[in-house]
Formats: C-alpha cells, sequence, structure tokens
C-alpha cells in the first residue's frame, strides 16, 4: 500500500510525523455501537431490564448522542520522539519507588518491634524522615525525568461540534493561565501546518515556588540535594496547547512545541514508514483500531516486578537489630532478583502493532511486540487436533520452552525459599501480640508436622515434570456421564451430562514418573499421619485402584459416586500422560494422541461457545422435565422463568466462539484474538 492509501484507512495517521514512537486509534465508534446494539445479546438484556422497569439503552441514550457527535468518528493517542526513554525513566521511578517504600516498611517494622509494637504496615517518622535524605542519590534519574511530547485528538463530526468543543478547551486553558499569572505565558505556534494556542508553564516559575517553601524541602534532602532539585525543575517547562486540523480537535502535552508529532505531507508521516507496513495485508476490510509502538518503546516496558521489592526489604533490614541476624536472608533476597533478572533476560522486543477489525465479530491481530520467550513457537505439534471434537468447550495446546521453564521453576524455588525464611524470622520475634502468637503457633506447627513433606512434594512435581516432554494439551469437553451424587433423580443422573477435563503430554522417561510417585506417595502419607495424630483419628492413606488397556495404566482412589467417566485419575504409558477427571476422556484422549500430529506450531487456546450453549440447552430441558425432585419448592420459580431463559440461549446463540493464537510468521512474532460472531 502507498503512505496515501495507508493514511485513508488510518486517518490522522497520515499526518503524524514518521518518527512517531507511539499511536493507538479507534475508528468509526459509531459503526461498533451500531453492531454492538444490532446483538440479539443486547435485545435480551434491555428486555430484562424492562421487566424491571428500567431500560439501559435509553439511560444512556442523550449522553451517547452528544458523545458520539466526537468518539463516533475517530480518537487517538500519539507520543513523539524521545519517548521511548522518558517511558524507561518512568519504569526506572517506579521500581526505585517500590524499592524505597519497601524498605521504609522494614525499617520501619523492625523499630516498632524494638518498642514492643508488632505493625507490619506502619511508617517511622523518623525512619521515614532519615530515608528520605538518601533520595540524593537519584537525583540524576529526576533530572532526566521531563514531559514527553503526547498529543490526543478527537474527530467532530461536524464544524459545529469542533467549534463547540474548541471553545471550552480554550476556556479551560485560559483558566490554567489566569490562575498561575506570571508563572504561565500564552503561546501560540505552529507544527504540521496545524496552528496550536495554548500556556507555557515555566519551570522557573515552579522551582521559585518550591524555593519559597525551602523550609519543608531542607526536612526532606540534604541541602545540595535541595538545590539540585529545584535547579532541575526550574529547567522543566511544561506546554499544553490545543489546535484543529480539518475537524479533528487535538491537545498538545510536551516539554516544548518544538516536539509535537505532526507533519504537513503524507510522505513525510506515519503512513510512510514501512514500519507499519503490517497494515496493508487489511486494505478493504473494516478496521477499527489501529496501535504502532517502536522498538525501544516496547523495550522500555521489559521489567521485572520483585527484585527492587527484595532489595528493599534487604537493606531494610541490614538497618536494624530487631530481626538479629539476617545475613541468609539478605543473600536469599538478593537471589531472588538475580533469578526474576535471568528470566525476564528472556524477553525480546521489536516494534509491535495492532490492528483491530470487524471480521465476524471483531478480530486483533497483533504483529512484534514483545516475546517473553515462555513458549516454543516454531516446534511442530503432536497434540493439535485433540481439541476438534463436538462438545470440546476449551481446548489449549502449546509447547513450553525448555529455558524458560527452567528459569521460572529456580525463581519459584528462590521466592518460596525466601518467604519461608522471612516468615522464619517473623515467627521468631519476642513481642507480646496476639496476631503474632497466632502466626507462631501456626508456624510452629508447619514446621514440626508438615516442612519436610511439603518440600518432598514439590520435589515429586519437579521430577514428574522431568519426566515428560515439553508439549502440553488441555481440553475440556461437556460430554461425560453425569456421576450418581446422592440426592440427584435417576433421570438426571441416566440422561445428563458433565464436564470433563483433562491435560496431555508426552512422556519422555516413564521411570521419572514412577519415582516421582514414590515420593509424593511418602510425603502424603506422613502427611495423613500428622494429621491423625493432631486428629485423634486415624486418616489411613488410601490404596490406588489400577486398570489397563491398550498399553496404558490408570491409577485412581475408589468414591462412591465414581464412575468410568467421572473419575479423577492419573493415566500413564510409554508415550502419554494424561491428568483426568475421567477415565474414559484419558483413554480417548491417549488414543487420538497416537495419530493427532501435524504441522501446526505456536500456542493455540480455543473456546467454543456452541458446545456451553448446547450443553446448557440441553439441561434446561432435562430439568425442565425432571427439575422438580432436586429443585423442590423452587421447582415452579424456574418454571416461571424458562421462557427467558430458553430466549437468553437463543440469543446466545450469535456467538460462536473465541480463539487466541500465538506464533512466528516469517521472523516476527504474530498473535490473533478473534471474538466470533455470527
Amino acid at each position: 500500500m502507498s503512505a496515501a492509501d495507508r493514511a485513508a484507512m488510518l486517518g490522522i495517521v497520515g499526518r503524524l510525523s514518521k518518527d512517531t514512537e507511539s499511536v493507538l486509534g479507534i475508528y468509526d465508534g459509531k459503526e461498533i455501537v451500531k453492531r454492538l446494539r444490532s446483538l440479539k445479546t443486547w435485545g435480551f438484556i434491555r428486555e430484562t431490564a424492562a421487566a424491571e422497569g428500567e431500560d439501559p439503552e435509553a439511560e444512556i441514550a442523550e449522553g451517547m448522542e452528544e458523545a458520539g457527535k466526537f468518539i463516533g468518528q475517530e480518537m487517538f493517542i500519539a507520543t513523539g520522539k524521545g519517548s521511548a526513554p522518558q517511558l524507561a525513566n518512568l519504569m526506572n521511578l517506579s521500581r526505585r519507588t517500590n524499592y524505597y517504600q519497601f524498605r521504609m516498611l522494614t525499617q520501619s517494622f523492625g523499630e516498632g518491634i524494638k518498642n514492643g509494637e508488632f505493625n507490619p504496615g506502619a511508617t517511622n517518622p523518623d525512619v521515614l524522615s532519615a530515608m528520605a535524605k538518601d533520595i540524593g542519590k537519584e537525583l540524576d534519574l529526576i533530572d532526566r525525568l521531563s514531559i514527553p511530547p503526547v498529543l490526543t485528538g478527537i474527530k467532530a463530526v461536524d464544524k459545529e461540534s469542533l467549534e463547540m468543543a474548541q471553545q471550552q478547551l480554550v476556556s479551560g486553558l485560559d483558566m490554567v493561565a489566569a490562575n498561575l499569572g506570571e508563572g504561565a505565558k500564552p503561546l501560540e505556534f505552529t507544527k504540521g501546518g496545524v496552528a496550536f494556542k495554548g500556556v507555557k508553564i515555566l519551570g522557573s516559575f515552579l522551582g521559585a515556588q518550591l524555593e519559597q517553601n525551602r523550609e519543608s524541602l531542607d526536612q526532606m534532602l540534604a541541602p545540595a540535594d535541595a538545590d539540585k532539585v529545584i535547579a532541575s525543575i526550574k529547567k522543566k517547562d511544561i506546554v499544553i496547547a490545543q489546535g484543529a486540523l480539518d475537524n479533528y480537535l487535538m491537545l498538545y502535552l510536551g516539554d516544548n512545541e518544538e516536539n509535537v508529532p505532526l507533519v504537513e505531507k503524507v510522505e513525510d508521516s506515519l503512513a510512510a514508514n514501512d514500519a507499519i507496513s503490517y497494515v496493508d495485508g487489511f486494505k478493504g476490510k473494516k478496521v477499527v483500531g489501529f496501535v504502532y509502538a517502536d522498538k525501544e518503546v516496547g523495550k522500555a516496558t521489559i521489567s521485572g516486578s520483585l527484585k527492587d521489592m527484595a532489595l528493599g526489604i534487604r537493606d531494610g533490614l541490614g538497618a536494624t537489630t530487631a530481626f538479629g541476624d539476617t545475613r541468609d536472608l539478605a543473600q536469599l533476597l538478593d537471589v531472588l532478583g538475580e533469578k526474576e533478572d535471568a528470566l525476564v533476560g528472556l524477553c525480546k522486543a521489536e516494534a509491535g502493532g495492532m490492528v483491530a477489525v470487524l471480521d465476524q465479530g471483531v478480530k486483533f491481530e497483533f504483529f512484534g511486540g514483545v516475546d517473553r520467550g515462555a513458549f516454543d513457537l516454531t516446534a511442530k505439534h503432536k497434540l493439535s487436533k485433540l481439541g476438534g471434537g463436538e462438545g470440546t468447550l476449551l481446548f489449549g495446546n502449546w509447547i513450553n520452552s525448555p529455558e524458560y521453564t527452567k528459569r521460572a521453576n529456580e525463581y519459584g524455588e528462590a521466592l518460596i525459599e525466601t518467604a519461608y525464611s522471612m516468615a522464619e524470622k517473623i515467627a521468631g520475634l519476642k513481642v507480646d501480640d496476639s496476631d503474632l502468637q497466632q502466626f507462631q503457633q501456626g508456624f510452629g506447627l508447619f514446621n514440626e508436622k508438615f516442612r519436610t513433606d511439603t518440600i518432598g512434594m514439590w520435589d515429586s512435581l519437579q521430577t514428574m515434570q522431568s519426566g515428560l516432554g515439553t508439549e502440553h494439551a488441555f481440553v475440556i469437553d461437556l460430554k461425560g456421564s453425569m456421576p450418581a451424587i446422592p440426592q440427584i433423580p435417576q433421570e438426571l443422573v441416566d440422561a445428563g451430562k458433565f464436564i470433563r477435563i483433562s491435560s496431555i503430554s508426552p512422556v519422555t522417561d516413564r521411570a521419572k514418573l514412577k519415582d516421582s510417585w514414590k515420593k509424593l506417595d511418602g510425603s502424603l502419607r506422613n502427611v495423613l499421619k500428622s494429621v491423625s495424630e493432631m486428629s485423634g483419628t486415624e486418616i489411613p492413606m488410601q490404596k490406588p485402584m489400577s486398570s489397563e488397556r491398550n498399553g496404558l495404566t490408570t491409577w485412581s482412589f475408589s468414591f462412591p459416586f465414581f464412575n468410568d467417566d467421572f473419575l479423577p485419575s492419573v493415566t500413564v504409558g510409554d508415550k502419554w500422560f494424561v491428568l483426568s477427571t475421567s477415565k474414559v476422556h484419558a483413554l480417548d484422549l491417549a488414543a487420538a494422541a497416537d495419530s493427532a500430529g501435524d504441522d501446526r506450531t505456536g500456542a493455540w487456546f480455543e473456546l467454543d461457545f456452541d458446545a456451553l450453549r448446547s450443553f446448557t440447552t440441553d439441561w434446561v430441558a432435562l430439568l425442565e422435565k425432571n427439575g422438580e425432585g432436586v429443585m423442590g419448592p423452587n421447582f415452579e420459580e424456574f418454571k416461571a422463568e424458562l421462557p427467558r431463559i430458553k430466549k437468553g440461549l437463543e440469543a446466545f446463540g450469535e456467538f460462536d466462539s473465541m480463539g487466541i493464537n500465538q506464533r512466528i510468521e516469517g521472523s516476527t512474532l504474530r498473535t490473533t484474538v478473534h471474538f466470533k460472531v455470527r
């Protein structure tokens, strides 16, 4: 597609500068609303509300009509050159804020403990004041912060609506200027052929205001650091301005007027940038959404969540003597941060984008962006056909990345070990507090009776994982036989269908699976022995039953109303391992898996609304005929609601399915999300 063709598809993108770093555009909101209102489901919702004297559409009609003059055409937000570094600065500031928050809370907690108080969420003013002095170490980061160039806009339906909205915006900016007096300078400029008018809030004025209140600032910062903060603020102006282009009303926010991401010619615009060539395949489609993000924007969003908190806790512990010797815990907190870094290090970023189209519902097509490395998206699947059967509600199929799994497990182990060590420290505190005493009793019981076997169970799961392949399929279907649950009428048991849930993986080392069960069985026996001692009632470990078919062994425990189609079990052979709520389902999946392979790659998740609707419809019919025995006096109320229930199910029939697919096309990460409607 030419730049002009892209501009015709994407509206304002044809006037945004070629170096624009991110864009979100929403198009033809009126058409989206029109299609939503045409759904039978919306009609059913209105009809249901009307029975209660309400009409949700009428309640919002007036406001929606007015809003439709603006948001019904086009809305956008775009950031210009220099946004990515500022996003990175904000992410770093957020992480450092987390560090100081948890450092302060930990040290404050410790000071409270020394005073005989148990209040983990308390803030000690002396600790806060002393810590504020350390913020001077972050002044370089604060000095780098500035307002990124952000342009937002809406497209009005006509000139009259545009002028009305513009007058309101101008009045608001005039009020800002009036309130700030000499601190705001009127500003007029032209960028990209658009005349802007607004105010420049002077950093020199804001710095002077802060200087006048120097006393309160000095209470928080060292004098030299306070000087740096004031000097930094004096350099940072804030520009707020509005402008109009055709029927677009735009508002700009930035640190100067030069960075407005607008150009006059389409050949100089983002539409001429081949980084958005992914839109070319949607020519002639009904595009209602567009996203673009530069590679550096994606990289700026890659971040962990626990490392800075862990380091804050570590340094907070080091600043108080309340917890005794914390060197081992500090080392664990360091390891936790290292393991998080290792996991986050698998993330890869590239320029990303999204196109939303109205196509049998709405389809979101994502291109590029951040790949966190969790899935192997290039390996061929063997289990991809297991979800194609009638009555399958949910099917997922993916292949884990071995390296991601390894690092995620190490991260999880570090997190659990660190959490345990922290709990152990708290349990050892000498404070007269009822909440603490209750926690100490529970922790002591866990430590004495269950800690070793909990570790054993975790180890057994790791052993099991090492005996399985990397591909997994998850299947939920609605074709199971109804279990003979007590007090359920026989007619429902005979004719009703029940949910079946299974997970299947290839076996790579059956001996490890056997070893895993030995470890788990030993740990469970010990746990039950401890529970028996505590309760005074003997609770023996149940012996599993087994059955064999076609080289597969199914292991399960007995229970009065279990049957082959409702039997929580493990089915294992030389090729397949199946965890399931149904022996029948497990055996069927294992048999189908032998011939299920194809060349599909990526990660797939599919939800079939037809299966859910059919299942629900069958149950409604069954309850209509035989429900009195289970509903008792509520049966008449159910019968009265039947017409509405059936109408709702009929309306729900317009929803077909939802699918999510992530894959690699060429060398580009691709994700499709499709809400399919008839």
